[in-house]
């Protein structure tokens, strides 16, 4: 029987009732890394970075690993070495059998019911096809979960090919539902990654296991004032999954990656009509990017964060016509980090210009929101919302006035959030006459200096 030779590494650091552990393993040409700690409750391990390659040979796979234990394991105080001998597996990518109909229902059905039922009759068909994406769904469909997680582990290579080793570290929370990948998570995993995010989209995207795939999040392209997701999402719009597409996020990083200001966008004007199906799209990035006309007639939820918002991007947000828009978040910025939005720039909106679908509305992160506060108490937009959301602005005491002024207009929400502004000692008064307010935690109050929360 044919064998392949796995060698692992473990190195372990004991801190109290904290475990740290390094795992170093080579199987076959692929090298994988994983660092992280036990979590002391559930003694469950919980991983803090992951990483994998793929070598050319089996001698240079023998070097990476080597050099990794030598870099990175050296320092833990408990070193394990182990080598097996297992059973050789078939890592071929399957070649996946297609049957276009059917992936539109699943694709497009909305109904959990709906859902899983067409979802049965893809992987019967599957099955037929001795597709191994027909026994996973099996597995998923009958209940039993467990069996199919241990068949993903085992046989990764199967369905993601050689993006196998990329798995937990740039292709990441992976979402099924009835059986069927329906979500992903990529990016880049550091800045030091050869890896060039709009082909990695493309080829997760040519996977026979990603063809039912509805929902996409992106962390950053490029570290370091070079982020551009444009090539991206040319990569999705090129994609036949475009044209089901429901959810688009560009926001997975933190300011330990990149700080917002750093971090452009693309332009993103030439894609829009390949997305028509799109319900969700996030964007985190500051100034250096270009919306373009955001026609998009199943838009449900738009929220656009930034430190530092264009009048080009004010414009084109809105201006634009979603006529089932429910959910509008804006974070507008600070100036010093470009931001330049004015109270003229949402004369649409506070002229009521929104769609009657529209619940709630987030004017975030705003430096002008002390002169908002009475045009929007005045505008037809506010009567039909149920959450309003005013957080990480610039409220002080003194705007407390003008709010209670006008108290009756936003009375009937179910939520008015004013977490995150600059408000002092007012809160009771707000609460007497707001009772939905919520003020929560505020940002420290410098001699009367208004800033946002984000900038940077």
């Amino acid at each position: 029987m044919a064998t392949r030779k796995v060698v692992k590494f473990r190195g372990e650091n004991r801190h109290g009732d904290a475990l740290y552990f390094c795992e170093i393993v080579r199987d076959g040409v692929k090298v994988t890394c994983a660092f992280g700690h036990t979590d002391t409750p559930t003694k469950q391990p919980k991983y803090t970075e992951r990483s994998g390659e793929r070598a050319a040979s089996l001698a240079d796979a023998d070097r990476r690993f080597e050099a990794l234990i030598a870099s990175r394991g050296k320092n833990y105080q408990a070193q394990q070495r182990t080598e097996e001998e297992l059973p050789a597996i078939d890592e071929t990518l399957d070649a996946g059998a297609f049957n276009p109909s059917l992936e539109a229902e699943v694709a497009t059905a909305r109904e959990p019911a709906a859902t899983k039922a067409a979802a049965s009759v893809y992987a019967d068909w599957l099955q037929t096809q001795n597709d191994v994406r027909g026994e996973l769904a099996a597995l998923f469909l009958g209940g039993q979960e467990d069996d199919a997680r241990a068949w993903l582990a085992n046989n990764p290579t199967k369905l993601f090919g050689d993006l196998d080793v990329k798995l937990h570290n740039e292709v990441y929370d992976l979402i099924w539902e009835h059986g069927f990948l329906r979500g992903a998570s990529l990016k880049r995993q550091s800045i030091d990654s050869d890896t060039v995010l709009a082909e990695l989209t493309r080829a997760f995207l040519a996977l026979p296991v990603a063809r039912l795939v509805t929902e996409l999040r992106f962390g950053l392209a490029g570290y370091e004032n070079d982020n551009d997701w444009s090539d991206t999402l040319a990569a999705i719009a090129e994609s036949p999954q475009a044209a089901h597409l429901r959810s688009l996020r560009f926001d997975d990083y933190t300011s330990e990656d990149c700080e917002v200001s750093w971090t452009a966008f693309g332009d993103f004007s030439p894609y829009w009509p390949k997305l028509q199906a799109l319900e969700a799209l996030s964007i985190r990035s500051g100034e250096g990017g270009t919306l373009g006309e955001l026609a998009l007639p199943n838009l449900r939820k738009f929220v656009r964060i930034s430190g530092g918002l264009g009048e080009a991007e004010i414009r084109a947000i809105f201006s634009s016509v979603w006529p089932k828009l429910e959910h509008l978040e804006v974070w507008f910025g600070s100036t010093n980090y470009g931001a330049a939005g004015k109270l003229e720039h949402l004369a649409p909106l506070l002229d009521g210009r929104v769609p009657a679908s529209l619940a709630y509305l987030g004017i975030v992160n705003c430096e002008f929101l002390p002169d908002l506060i009475e045009p929007l108490a005045k505008s037809p937009v506010v009567k039909q919302l149920r959450t309003l959301d005013l957080s990480a602005g610039v409220l002080m005491d003194q705007d407390v006035d003008v709010l209670l002024r006008h108290a009756d207009a936003f009375r009937h929400l179910d939520r008015l959030d004013l977490s995150q502004n600059l408000l002092e000692e007012r809160a009771d008064e707000i609460y007497a006459r707001l009772p939905n307010a919520k003020i929560g935690d505020q940002r420290e109050n410098y001699d009367d200096d208004r800033y946002v929360a984000l900038g940077e």
